[in-house]
């Protein structure tokens, strides 16, 4: 993986709940987490909490939200890949998702 530039602020963890909905122009994030890194690991646990969508198409579904996100696909889908093999433990079907990113 190519190095970073700048560490990034991460999010991590930013779930509908912690951006609650008010009259106001721009977000408010309750329960941060204060995690600096690299921008394109931000990403993965919204692509984990979207299992379903993960399954049917790893490799597609990195590559899209890398797209969307600006990011360096083959960095985040090495990223998906490690965090798939690490949640495996407890979520077996992680496992298979895990082989269909290892190419």
């Amino acid at each position: 993986m190519p190095d970073l530039e700048l560490p990034t602020n991460l999010v991590r963890e930013m779930a509908e709940y912690d951006a609650p909905d008010a009259p106001r122009r721009t977000w408010l994030v309750i329960d941060p987490k204060p995690y600096v890194g690299d921008p394109t690991y931000d990403v993965l646990q919204h692509m984990l909490d979207h299992v379903d969508r993960l399954a049917a198409d790893p490799v597609g579904f990195a590559s899209r939200m890398a797209g969307l996100l600006g990011l360096d696909r083959e960095r985040l889908r090495l990223w998906l890949f490690a965090r798939c093999v690490e949640g495996s433990i407890d979520q077996p079907r992680l496992w298979h998702i895990a082989a269909m990113l290892h190419l």
